[in-house]
């Protein structure tokens, strides 16, 4: 009750100090309202309200007492006493005293309830190195004793060139926890060249002309085995030139040695180019391919995350 009752002396004092006719300001002080009637049923939805409240009049300093009150209630210690911290100083600058003590009151109540984390590297940090914890950019003046709220955590630490190092942590009320962070990895490098296209293309060539060859021998076989089931006869028009007489299913598997035998000939025969192209790219490449490659980079900051690659083939 007691609290309730703080909430309610500071509705009064944020309605006086923003009491005009502009829609925001109307609309802000009807969710304020709407977040006070459900105090005692629904804190989470009361909460809800009230930041909807403070986006419509961010200088309602009674409602950003209550936002940090509704922080502080829900076990989101560090968040409430920025809140409250600043709620303080804008209090401080305009004089309202009732505000100021409010705030003060209850930065010194949570002081010991705020958990704080130090990041720590083995050696020194690569440049341009980015900390995002929970997906907010975390600056290195402020990697040392970090207020957090209590709960579990992500942290991402990146550096361009190198593999990102991200990892889980839960913290405790109160509790003081440092996150070493180990030597990030160099990014895994692709190596594209002339002479490495030229080696896997002469391979499939070799392996292409290897197959017609097969196909060949095959095609022949069947073609034999068929023939050799033939009667030879005379031919109508010149009988002293003798010809096959097969019956239909012998004339079948000729014509598919036939096709076969075609295939393996063009399949050999595209063999042979790409041997002949992937021997010229091998042998006429550049040795020296240290110019020609690309790197796939990792790249992590507090709006986005995701892989660049740079470099040239």
């Amino acid at each position: 009750m007691q609290t309730r009752g703080w909430l309610l002396a500071l509705t009064t004092l944020a309605s006086v100090g923003t009491a005009s006719a502009d829609e925001k300001t109307e609309r802000a002080d009807a969710l304020f309202t709407e977040g006070k009637a459900l105090m005692d049923k629904d804190l989470p939805l009361a909460c809800a309200k009230f930041e909807e409240s403070l986006k419509f009049n961010s200088q309602a300093i009674g409602t950003l007492l209550n936002v940090a009150l509704c922080d502080e209630k829900l076990g989101r210690y560090a968040s409430a006493v920025a809140k409250f911290t600043e709620a303080r100083d804008r209090a401080n600058e305009q004089g309202m005293s009732v505000h100021l003590k409010a705030a003060e009151e209850h930065i010194t109540a949570l002081a010991g309830k705020v958990p704080h984390v130090t990041i720590k590297f083995g050696v020194p940090p690569l440049p341009e190195t980015t900390i995002v914890i929970d997906e907010k950019l975390i600056t290195f003046d402020a990697i040392s004793n970090h207020p957090i709220d209590p709960g579990e955590h992500g942290i991402t630490v990146s550096a361009p060139g190198h593999l990102p190092y991200k990892t889980r942590f839960q913290v405790s009320e109160g509790e003081a926890q440092d996150i070493a962070i180990p030597v990030l990895e160099r990014s895994v490098t692709v190596k594209s060249s002339r002479r490495t296209i030229g080696k896997i293309v002469t391979a499939t060539g070799v392996a292409a002309f290897g197959t017609g060859v097969v196909l060949g021998l095959v095609a022949k076989s069947r073609y034999d085995d068929a023939i050799a089931r033939c009667r030879q006869i005379p031919s109508a028009d010149d009988p002293m030139t003798m010809v096959y007489q097969c019956d239909p299913d012998d004339f079948e598997a000729t014509g598919t040695a036939y096709t076969l035998g075609t295939v393996g000939t063009v399949v050999g025969g595209i063999g042979l180019v790409a041997v002949g192209v992937g021997a010229y790219l091998w042998l006429r490449g550049p040795k020296d391919e240290s110019n020609r490659r690309v790197s796939v980079v990792p790249q992590v900051g507090p709006d986005s995350a995701g892989f660049v690659a740079v470099g040239r083939f």
